[in-house]
């Protein structure tokens, strides 16, 4: 007998839009699983919007591997966090607290229970620890409510419910790069990647942007060709995407000045 395995995958929803990113979602993995006997079926999204799926059949196991691959799947128990200590995880709406930035890997329990990312081991891996206060790295890196990065876990302890990490290798590779490369990217959020594609057709910047990379499922980054400011392409964006949010990244290999109010920007 095939049991049936429930499963979060890591791909945040945004709020008020379930529908349509479930169903694209679901179109996603009945792809992913083409050819393989296994039943799949969305149930719907835990409390901080993150997709419930079970799934059951004869290759179930292949069927996980491949959604840990390339949606990530929530570790089950504190167990899972030390069998597989690279996680991807998504950033909480930064508070004032300026100790930590605060991720959701979508582990559950009775009470709130999130990752922290030390600011004292950002500034390690991406400043040289200088003191750059975590503010400043949200507003030079766009760590913004729900962005994906990818962790490693360094410390945890299921009595006190303490969990903390650093970002990945390759996570901290990608940061570095995107700051020394001369480009700079519009981050978009909370939409789809065909409604990316079908905006910037619509606004008729194709030439503007050298390439789109997704994130995540609703996350994407549009890297404009050399000399194109990515605050000149928000607002042709911007009636295409309206539920949509910006966030511009700056290369600062030879400006390390924070830019926070010219970075973000809403079409809400």
């Amino acid at each position: 007998m095939v049991l049936t395995v429930e499963l979060v995958l890591l791909e945040k929803i945004p709020r008020g839009r379930d529908r349509r990113f479930l169903g694209e979602l679901e179109a996603r993995l009945r792809d992913e699983s083409s050819g393989l006997a296994v039943d799949i079926r969305m149930i719907g999204l835990t409390k901080s919007r993150l997709p419930r799926v079970k799934c059951s059949g004869d290759d179930q196991e292949a069927f996980m591997e491949i959604l840990r691959r390339s949606h990530g799947v929530g570790p089950r128990n504190y167990l899972d966090l030390s069998d597989q200590p690279i996680r991807k995880g998504f950033v909480v709406k930064p508070s004032k607290r300026e100790e930590a930035l605060s991720i959701d890997v979508g582990l559950e329990s009775d009470t709130s229970c999130h990752v922290t990312l030390p600011v004292d081991r950002l500034r390690a891996q991406l400043f040289d620890g200088r003191g750059v206060p975590l503010r400043d790295m949200v507003a030079r890196c766009g760590f913004l409510e729900d962005y994906p990065l990818e962790l490693r876990i360094i410390s945890h302890d299921e009595y006190s419910q303490r969990i903390e990490a650093e970002l990945s290798d390759r996570q901290r590779s990608l940061i570095q790069e995107w700051r020394q490369v001369p480009l700079d990217r519009v981050i978009a959020q909370d939409v789809l990647a065909s409604e990316v594609s079908a905006a910037v057709k619509k606004a008729r910047i194709d030439r503007d942007l050298a390439a789109i990379e997704n994130l995540s499922l609703c996350t994407h980054s549009l890297i404009c060709k050399l000399g194109t400011d990515g605050r000149g392409i928000v607002p042709k964006l911007g009636p295409y995407l309206r539920e949509a949010r910006f966030f511009v990244f700056h290369p600062n290999s030879r400006n390390d000045t924070p830019r926070t109010e010219a970075n973000l920007s809403k079409t809400r």
